[in-house]
């Protein structure tokens, strides 16, 4: 990505960006794509549109410009037709013989079909690309790129002149032939031809950080083998559990909960420890006040550990934790659309001791928690931190644990989804800060009436994804919305410059939105969470094996 211009987003120009999404929280809306576009096209032409402050000009107009970016080339671009089916194969020819007469650092870039994941000893398609061939080995699921464009399916002449690619896949990312560097498609708007796709290589894909089982801990359990018939009578089993539940408070409970275990358990992986790096390993400090509230998940009287003591014990806990987990994901993404079951490996050890594993846990007081975990000893992005944060759209939180109360989406039935609406309601409604405790002493955010039957809350974790609270704080984070601040109407909550180091924190938050209207794409934070979610499971883990029909 080039370098963004200097601009600086004001709280005034803010607000006007933010008028767009005032749309989030309404009951009725428009889910037509044309106004998205026509949004795209005033923000190119005009420079004036609130989408402004959503994706910066110039990365519009490196996205309009894609073929010139990838080549490095000053030919004129390709003309939006080209992204017609009829035109990808002279596009790809075009491209190709292009690419054969370049330099690259000296020395020509010669690619063909010969091109695979034998050229790569790190090579795993399904997970990530290797950078010596340009990530052509890629033949994964994404469909969205890094602006969160969907992906066009690949016309019949592309599969036909470019065989082995994977392009009969449909609409996903690939680099048939190398052609750029690296994956890519022709994306679904009117305006942009194609985009880059944010695809891991293989040097950096979570298995080779730390090699062995990632845990010290004494191993007391030889992990059992996981067919595709054990995943997925576990996933119904998980369902019968949750629907047995007779409230929405409880279920909402249960769902984030299972969640809320298995982040626990990998938020402890410190890459930088060699000698006990933790992670996955089926290991929680109980007594710990990070993880109250877990034990009504799991315990000797719990129905989950019921069903793993009882069904499933040459399992490890880890892996069944796991397994558990992207359960409640697919039962509640939308139209269970989000399937991790191509992304789970099998073969985490169990360790009966994890000592310090609660002091690696982040807090609630701000970002530079969520920096140390995520960023500094998991060696997450800023990207795949804020879509493991969007997990919090299930569940709740509960002051006689966690001492904080409320849900962080309108009520318990929208926090029995797994969607977007974590950053719809982070940017859509008037954020002021609360006490939320005095024994011991917290603060996060609340929306509405604090009497509601609902009360709603963001953590200060939250918050600080998208809103520099640490320099603005106290303040209210839609001070336009007339009414809406609970305190501190006059005082705009500030947000990243596009130069400040958690700059992409705040965009992933636009990326996620699926949008700048009101919409129903989840896909940029269902892929994004795919990938990050990966990751922070498989930390440090370097014998993992993949599911089978059979052992």
């Amino acid at each position: 990505m080039p370098p963004r211009t200097a601009t600086t987003t004001t709280a005034a120009a803010l607000s006007v960006a933010l008028v767009f999404l005032t749309y989030v929280s309404a009951e009725e809306h428009n889910d037509d794509n044309n106004s998205q576009a026509a949004a795209l096209r005033g923000n190119q032409h005009s420079g004036q549109s609130s989408l402004d402050n959503l994706i910066p000009m110039d990365d519009i107009r490196r996205i309009s410009n894609p073929f010139e970016l990838a080549l490095g080339d000053n030919e004129s671009h390709v003309s939006a037709a080209a992204a017609d089916a009829g035109h990808h194969d002279r596009e790809l020819e075009a491209l190709n013989k292009r690419q054969q007469r370049k330099q690259n650092g000296g020395t020509m870039r010669q690619q063909s079909s010969s091109n695979n994941s034998n050229e790569c000893s790190g090579s795993r398609p399904r997970k990530c690309g290797c950078p010596n061939v340009f990530q052509s080995d890629y033949r994964g699921r994404k469909s969205t790129t890094e602006f969160g464009f969907n992906c066009r399916a690949w016309s019949d002449t592309s599969v036909e002149h470019h065989p082995d690619s994977g392009l009969e896949d449909g609409a996903v990312c690939r680099n048939p032939n190398g052609v750029a560097g690296r994956t890519w498609c022709f994306v679904d708007h009117p305006e942009v031809i194609w985009d880059y796709c944010d695809i891991k290589t293989c040097d950096d894909d979570g298995f080779s950080v730390v090699s062995g089982t990632g845990t010290t801990g004494q191993n007391v359990h030889v992990p059992g083998c996981v067919t595709t018939s054990i995943y997925y009578q576990i996933d119904d089993d998980i369902a019968a559990i949750a629907e047995a539940i007779d409230n929405d408070i409880d279920r909402s409970h249960f769902m984030g909960g299972v969640l809320r275990l298995a982040a626990h358990d990998f938020m402890d992986y410190d890459h930088m420890d060699q000698v006990n790096p933790m992670g996955m390993d089926g290991c929680l400090d109980w007594n710990s006040l990070s993880n109250a509230g877990l034990s009504d998940i799991w315990n000797e009287h719990t129905a989950l550990f019921k069903l793993h003591r009882d069904h499933y014990a040459d399992i490890s806990r880890a892996d069944f934790w796991v397994i558990a987990a992207n359960a409640i994901v697919r039962q509640t993404s939308i139209d269970n659309s989000l399937d991790l079951f191509s992304d789970f490996y099998w073969g985490r050890h169990e360790a009966d001791s994890c000592d310090g594993a609660a002091e690696r846990l982040p807090s609630t007081e701000n970002c530079q928690q969520v920096e140390g975990v995520f960023l500094d000893r998991m060696g997450l992005t800023w990207a795949q931190a804020v879509a493991l944060l969007g997990a919090h759209t299930l569940g709740r939180g509960h002051s006689e644990f966690s001492g904080h109360h409320g849900t962080w989406v309108p009520n318990d039935v929208k926090a029995q989804i797994f969607d977007k609406a974590y950053y719809e309601e982070l940017i859509s409604r008037a954020w002021s800060p609360r006490q939320a405790s005095t024994d011991p002493p917290l603060q996060d955010w609340s929306t509405g009436n604090p009497n509601s039957n609902s009360p709603k809350m963001m953590l200060n974790t939250d918050i600080c994804l998208y809103y520099n609270i640490e320099e603005t704080a106290p303040c209210c984070t839609r001070t336009e919305l007339d009414g809406r601040c609970e305190e501190f109407e006059d005082t705009q909550c500030g947000v990243y410059d596009d130069d400040h180091p958690r700059w992409e924190a705040r965009a992933a938050v636009l990326s996620y939105l699926g949008g700048p209207t009101k919409n129903d794409n989840n896909d940029p934070f269902y892929n994004a969470f795919r990938d990050a979610w990966f990751k922070a499971v498989n930390n440090g883990m370097s014998e993992l094996k993949p599911v089978m029909d059979t052992c």
